[in-house]
């Protein structure tokens, strides 16, 4: 035995004390003290089941914490296995123990060597209720060493990953629509994908693990997430959880710091995206789509050249009607005003003025001068209104700040995690947008995210709740147009989750191994893509959905409105001015 008692010199730390003497586990083997290899010279003795087993048993401490390396003498009549559970059945062993068993080989003769062999034996239970299982482990004499045989050079997890079929109890919460059966509600992945997305997810993950352990869930129901009571006690799952009514969450939990000292996570499980969302508005500046294409330089510059071209063309037009005039003949041109505003007008509108009009080189150089300036106007302005129907219309709610100074209104979903996200922070601007924007003037903007989306829907609203949730709604409420104005402020990292379990659990290994298994494999990215919704393409739908709104024609219609009326006016005041003179015209 002298190899193994080296392996556990090498690998633990080794403590010698009198059974007689009583032993304080809760003092030896504190929480978080390092993993202890417990040697037990005669494990059939009284002194050792009064002071060691009873002991050990309460305590809970026959786990993976600490190795127990028994020895124990064989029976001529008896199998070494029926020896080990006589004396080790009554007490509460984990299916995470690490227990080796010694017994001597018999008969015992002077020139035998059996005296010196010895039988290695690893003893654990699958459930409290299960009978002790004990398998053959090794062998150990003088004249063949120490030998382990080949399956123990696998992990304690994979030779215990059949679990025969045990029954454990997990805990989750729902909040289903009614008509629906807990369980069936909860195993459907296929309707109703809005609603309890996390705890419907992960449960199909839990479901994976009963075919990769052989186990059955019995799946027990609560109402909340779990609040710590004045007493001490938790509230729903954790408190399942933590009094020992189920053994683990199938719900995916938040990894906080309250929930640490009394449970135990698993890997992550769970992803959840928190964030405001809204409709982008388009811009809704006075200078819209039609003065956007030149910049304001642009546009003086342009107007210092139409008034410089309409200033020139009065001297023109006289010395049109001089060259007329010494040639006898009428004059081809109007009066001065009328005639010079009506011309530029056509010139740079592209019409052009008839070309007997002007006979001088002068005149025609200074009117084809302004075509080719108004044709190149035309185009770059044209050019620009198509590009800017074409393209992306340009973002600028980007940030928390830029949604703080916005006109939009702010709100949140009603759920726990928002108060404690906006409340319980050291960022100021946070705290202002909880303050001063979402319960502004006593007016609340915390609904439900039934009440959120249809605030979305309407525009002018950004709500902060669950993206993967809302997203589900809003598909249903909104066209595709609108879908693709959807703009998302991330301002806090992502929430990670998964399951709890009771401190110093014996399914934790378990639990964590399926966790990474399923991982590694790809299975939960592949259950995350099931329960993602698919966003439509708005590249492809921004180039074939090109229209300008109301909003931006406005004031094109408005322009043409103002000039309807002032011809309007004017017509009246010239009926006035005609009634007045015929009544004062003598008679």
């Amino acid at each position: 035995m002298e190899g193994y008692r080296r392996l556990l010199v090498s690998n633990y730390r080794i403590q010698f004390f009198t059974p007689r003497m009583g032993v304080n586990f809760k003092e030896l083997f504190y929480y978080e003290a390092p993993r202890t290899a417990i040697l037990v010279d005669a494990f059939e003795g009284d002194a050792a089941k009064l002071w060691v087993y009873q002991a050990a048993s309460e305590a809970g401490l026959f786990n993976n914490s600490q190795a127990w390396f028994m020895l124990g003498s064989g029976q001529a009549n008896r199998t070494d296995e029926s020896i080990i559970k006589e004396h080790l059945s009554a007490y509460n062993i984990s299916i995470d123990a690490d227990i080796t068993v010694a017994i001597r080989g018999v008969p015992c003769g002077k020139r035998s060597n059996l005296c010196a062999s010895w039988l290695l034996y690893d003893v654990y239970r699958l459930g409290q209720q299960t009978p002790l299982l004990v398998e053959s482990k090794g062998a150990w004499s003088l004249a063949a060493g120490y030998r382990l045989w080949p399956k123990f050079n696998q992990s304690w997890l994979r030779r215990r990953s059949n679990l025969g079929n045990i029954t454990l109890i997990g805990s989750t919460l729902i909040e289903k629509p009614p008509g629906y059966d807990d369980l069936s509600y909860l195993s459907n992945d296929r309707q109703l994908l809005q609603l309890d997305p996390m705890q419907r997810k992960t449960f199909q993950l839990f479901r994976l693990m009963e075919s990769l352990f052989n186990l059955s869930l019995d799946v027990r129901f609560t109402d909340n997430w779990g609040q710590l009571q004045p007493n001490g006690s938790w509230s729903g799952v954790m408190g399942q959880v933590t009094s020992g009514e189920a053994h683990f969450a199938l719900c995916p939990m938040r990894f906080v710091l309250d929930r640490q000292r009394y449970v135990q996570f698993s890997p992550v499980l769970h992803t959840q995206l928190i964030h405001f969302l809204f409709r982008h508005p388009r811009r809704s500046s006075i200078r819209n789509i039609f003065f956007e294409p030149l910049s304001t330089q642009v546009w003086w510059c342009v107007l210092a050249l139409v008034l410089c071209s309409t200033i020139l063309l009065p001297l023109h037009i006289n010395l049109e009607r001089r060259e007329h005039t010494l040639q006898h003949q009428l004059p081809a041109v109007g009066g001065h005003l009328a005639f010079v505003w009506f011309t530029i007008l056509e010139t740079y509108l592209q019409q052009g003025p008839a070309l007997e009009l002007f006979r001088l080189p002068s005149t025609r150089l200074l009117i084809s001068a302004s075509c080719l300036f108004s044709f190149m106007l035309m185009q770059f302005y044209g050019a620009f209104i198509v590009g800017s129907l074409l393209s992306d219309t340009p973002r600028t709610i980007l940030t928390l700040q830029a949604l703080y100074e916005s006109s939009l209104e702010i709100g949140m979903e009603n759920v726990s995690y928002n108060f404690v996200l906006f409340t319980n922070t050291t960022n100021q601007l946070v705290r202002d947008v909880y303050t001063y924007r979402i319960c502004h003037d006593h007016q609340s903007n915390i609904l439900d995210i039934q009440q959120g989306a249809e605030r979305i829907r309407g525009g002018g609203f950004a709500f902060h709740s669950a993206i993967d949730r809302m997203y589900r709604l809003l598909i249903e409420l909104l066209d595709e147009q609108q879908f693709c104005e959807l703009q998302e402020i991330m301002f806090n990292p992502p929430y990670v989750a998964g399951s709890v379990l009771p401190k110093s659990s014996p399914w934790r290994e378990h639990l964590a191994h399926a966790v990474l298994h399923l991982r590694e494999t790809g299975l939960i990215q592949y259950n995350d893509r099931l329960w993602t919704l698919p966003k439509p393409d708005c590249s492809l739908f921004k180039a074939t959905q090109v229209e300008v709104d109301l909003k931006h024609f406005a004031p094109a219609l408005f322009a043409l409105l103002l000039a309807m009326l002032v011809s309007a006016m004017v017509f009246l005041v010239e009926l006035l001015l005609g009634w007045i003179n015929a009544r004062h015209k003598p008679k």
